[in-house]
């Protein structure tokens, strides 16, 4: 991270017409990494780094909401692509496509009940 305002004004994208100005991604999670390892106060560090108070709260608190929201997983609730396959080389049938890419392909509804345990399986 850099330590000076001039160092710190290489990692701004732009500015607008009101005078805000833009940080990359990157350098705020080089700042935010930063702050976590210093035991500095909140005010302290963003006056450190040449950074307004409120803004550097505001990334501070889009991380820690960042870190309590669940990452979604293929799983209950989500639904999984199915549609009848009309290709020649198949002769009728259900293609059922699970995330992650994987797809299944029936060909008679007694399979179904197979596909079905196999989804629950995987959930």
């Amino acid at each position: 991270m850099a330590s000076t305002k001039d160092e710190l004004r290489t990692s701004i994208i732009k500015s607008d017409r009101s005078g805000r100005l833009r940080y990359t991604q990157k350098y705020r999670d080089e700042v935010l990494a930063a702050f976590e390892a210093s035991g500095m106060s909140g005010a302290a560090f963003a006056e450190h780094c040449g950074l307004k108070y409120q803004t550097f709260a505001g990334w501070v608190a889009k991380r820690k909401r960042e870190k309590k929201r669940p990452r979604r997983t293929a799983g209950k609730g989500q639904f999984v692509l199915a549609e009848f396959d009309t290709t020649p080389s198949v002769s009728g049938g259900l293609r059922v496509e699970l995330p992650g890419g994987a797809s299944a392909q029936l060909a008679s509804a007694v399979q179904a009940g197979l596909l079905a345990a196999l989804i629950r399986a995987l959930a």
